[in-house]
């Protein structure tokens, strides 16, 4: 435990300058933002809107960078023979960087919410209803959470740092093409908001609920009354736990000498590629242009050169391509 607190405070101090920088412009932007914001009208009446949206988009755009920023460290098989000679075990040093990102990525939106919720204060008590801010900030900390923690393990379960980029915005639109094909499948499937499948899109469904009250538009969330809208927070906030307890148990047990190599992890390529192959084609099995499954099976090509980098298929990644036709036929 010494060791950890020493190593995180040591990690954050070395980080201190990119945190400050990344806080002052998530400040800068939101004041701008904010404060521009004109008067709408609605029945005559001016309002403000609370642009609660500004502190959310920081924060889903910091859920992807601050994976990189932390971890791409352990993408250079150089560097691992430096930090794993320390006296500190491979997940603490893993757990420190994860709590150092989460400690910028809560620190960045908190600042950014409370700069929006002392301009809201400066338009008069009369324009907003404040309350519902509350429930609203706590329930963006958990899907923040959710959010990164997603993509710090699909980061880390690639073996370079180009990959592990195409591995988070993968992972950010394939339960798209899965619920999607879900539904075309299944008669009588309830009904889910397909942005709600995406990370960033449950916590921009959630705040835009929680805008209209704050705003006086509606007297209540109806947010939790209707399944197609809280099934994606749900949903992600049971895959960020169990994202975190992925990390948290896998981290560092990867060979070092696989550090640099292709990624063949089974929540990479070799899983995504066939995911987003066939739920295209069972999602758009309707359009009458022969063309459009032609251009995914190219896709999925090339997908695999990115893969292997370069024409190197294996004999599962060619059955792979020639079983697609098939499927599309049947």
């Amino acid at each position: 435990m010494t060791n950890f607190k020493q190593y995180l405070r040591s990690h954050l101090k070395a980080n201190l300058k990119p945190i400050i920088y990344i806080v002052t412009v998530v400040l800068f932007l939101t004041f701008m933002i904010a404060i521009n914001e004109e008067k709408t009208y609605s029945f005559g009446t001016a309002r403000f809107q609370s642009t609660l949206a500004v502190p959310v988009m920081f924060m889903s755009i910091l859920s992807y960078v601050l994976p990189v920023m932390e971890f791409s460290f352990f993408k250079k098989r150089i560097n691992l023979d430096c930090a794993y000679s320390m006296p500190i075990s491979r997940r603490t040093m893993g757990t420190a960087h994860y709590i150092s990102g989460l400690i910028t990525l809560f620190g960045a939106f908190s600042a950014s919410y409370l700069l929006n919720f002392i301009i809201m204060l400066s338009r008069g008590e009369n324009y907003f209803n404040l309350k519902p801010l509350i429930p609203h900030y706590f329930l963006c900390l958990f899907l923040g959470f959710a959010m990164y923690s997603v993509m710090v393990f699909v980061f880390n379960e690639a073996n370079t740092m180009g990959d592990g980029i195409w591995f988070m915005v993968l992972y950010s639109f394939v339960f798209v093409f899965v619920f999607s094909a879900l539904t075309e499948m299944i008669d009588g499937m309830p009904t889910l908001y397909l942005s709600s499948a995406m990370p960033f899109g449950a916590i921009s469904e959630l705040t835009s609920q929680y805008q209209s009250v704050v705003e006086n538009f509606k007297q209540t969330v109806i947010f939790w009354n209707k399944p197609r809208y809280y099934t994606g927070f749900i949903f992600w906030g049971i895959l960020g736990i169990a994202s975190a307890v992925g990390f948290f148990l896998t981290f560092g047990k990867k060979r070092t000498e696989k550090t640099e190599e292709i990624s063949d992890s089974w929540f990479g390529y070799r899983t995504l590629i066939p995911i987003y192959a066939i739920t295209g084609m069972i999602s758009f099995h309707d359009i009458d242009i022969v063309i459009f499954w032609v251009i995914i099976e190219l896709l999925a090509f090339l997908g695999y050169t990115i893969y292997r980098r370069g024409f190197h298929y294996k004999k599962s990644d060619l059955i792979i391509l020639g079983i697609l036709p098939l499927f599309l036929f049947v």
